[in-house]
């Protein structure tokens, strides 16, 4: 069986978690500890690119081989692609483990208030995502929860 055919057989990962935080680290006992996870942006005006990268926690399982990850924020209002990630090989020896991943991303982009997809893909399929939104702050500081 060649490779493309062997790619069609298999299934893509589940994703079992996608959070966004202020911050992840891993403790001693290798927990990873995921402080500020946030689904709204507040900003006075917009355009606005957030003053602070964020970091995604990603859960996988059924992870068979090697896939490409990638991370996407998409405007839910014209369905534009505003951020994508680079395309990370990963690599899972037993589909039966989990495999959690931290990545830091870039400041994101928000060209207007409403609703964005933070998405997750394996090899240009879709396994998830989940929803951010953009508030007008009453405020002048730019911050989340």
């Amino acid at each position: 069986m060649g490779n493309s055919e062997s790619k069609r057989l298999r299934s893509s990962p589940v994703l079992q978690a996608l959070l966004l935080a202020d911050q992840i680290y891993t403790d001693v006992s290798g927990k990873r500890v995921i402080c500020g996870t946030f689904t709204k942006i507040f900003s006075r005006t917009f355009p606005v690119q957030t003053s602070f990268a964020p970091f995604a926690f990603v859960l996988l399982v059924d992870v068979v081989g090697e896939v490409v990850l990638q991370l996407r924020l998409v405007s839910l209002k014209d369905n534009q692609i505003l951020m994508e990630s680079g395309r990370l090989k990963i690599n899972s020896p037993d589909p039966l483990t989990p495999l959690d991943l931290v990545i830091q991303i870039p400041p994101l982009p928000l060209p207007h208030a409403g609703f964005y997809s933070f998405e997750c893909w394996t090899d240009e399929i879709i396994i998830g995502s989940v929803r951010l939104q953009a508030v007008e702050a009453p405020n002048e500081e730019d911050s989340h929860d």
